[in-house]
């Protein structure tokens, strides 16, 4: 074996001299240096640590993730730019944002529609969401209120021993006057603003929605106006004169305060001019104070003619 370039080690047991056996050891022979600098075949790959793995995966994971989700923002703005498309004019989606409003929402603006406010009407409880659910209910329920309790008072004044007849014309009559002043009057402010400048920059949408809350105040005043007694009408039509106008004149300041002093003016008195010829309307048409003559029985009749024909004989 010693030829073969393979050292023999004689290992000696404890009283056994008879039973050695043979350990084969490699001989330690130096390699050159350059040897050591050479590549190696190992035949299996080195194995990476599991740290080294866990942050490869997470790369690519976050990698692919980050593709996908560009894919989706991408997709998203695609149907982003489909919904912002303007609808038609005749379509239902059109006027569906008019009315995008809760109870709580119309409530609340036809409180302050009724309470004046040194914060401007239009800027804090209108914008940016005017809408013409609350004006149109408004102008609806305060035809029928005029009509009914107009109706009504006329009752009341004719008790007595005459007929008493209803007038159901009051009903279109009511609705042609308070829906014309509704879209005329602020059609007409919008164009009067737009020709001045609209420093405000109040649309039409907006000043509709103003003038159709101012209307409020008149559905409880209706009702009262029931009650037989002129006086309390006439205070009940300043009442509400004073409070709904004094909102629209604060309100419309903000659009013509930078205009000259006199047209200023004289818009403000025109427009609680016009709110005032409405509510004097309502009371002198619908309200009107009624003189009932009671008719005689006829012998009290007779005996009166009877007497003055003798008188003039």
């Amino acid at each position: 074996m010693a030829g073969k370039g393979y050292a023999t080690v004689q290992l000696l047991e404890d009283q056994d001299d008879e039973s050695d056996d043979e350990l084969i050891v490699p001989p330690t022979t130096s390699k050159p240096a350059a040897d050591n600098l050479l590549f190696q075949d190992f035949g299996h790959p080195i194995p990476l640590e599991d740290d080294n793995v866990a942050t490869l995966t997470k790369t690519s994971l976050l990698s692919s993730n980050m593709q996908d989700s560009d894919d989706d923002e991408d997709d998203k703005r695609e149907l982003l730019s489909e919904d912002k498309k303007a609808p038609s004019f005749w379509s239902f989606e059109y006027y569906q944002s008019f009315f995008d409003v809760d109870t709580k929402q119309v409530l609340g603006r036809m409180l302050h529609s009724m309470v004046p406010s040194k914060q401007n009407y239009l800027l804090t409880k209108i914008r940016p969401n005017p809408d013409l659910y609350g004006p149109f209910w408004i102008c609806a329920t305060l035809v029928f209120t005029i009509a009914i309790c107009g109706n009504l008072s006329s009752y009341f004044a004719s008790e007595g021993n005459h007929k008493w007849k209803s007038d159901f014309q009051l009903v279109s009559l009511s609705a042609c006057v308070i829906f014309s002043y509704a879209w005329l009057t602020p059609t007409s402010l919008w164009g009067y603003l737009l020709w001045r400048g609209n420093q405000a920059g109040f649309s039409y949408l907006e000043i509709v929605c103003v003038y159709g809350y101012s209307l409020a105040i008149f559905i409880p005043i209706s009702l009262l106006w029931v009650i037989p007694f002129d006086s309390l009408r006439w205070i009940l039509v300043v009442i509400g004169v004073c409070a709904s106008g004094s909102v629209l004149a604060l309100t419309f300041w903000a659009a013509v305060e930078d205009d000259s002093k006199k047209a200023a003016i004289i818009s403000m008195v025109c427009i609680i001019m016009f709110h005032a010829a409405l509510a004097v309307g309502f009371k002198l048409y619908f309200f009107k104070s009624i003189h009932i003559h009671k008719i005689l029985p006829p012998s009290i009749s007779t005996n009166i003619t009877s007497r003055t024909s003798v008188q003039h004989s």
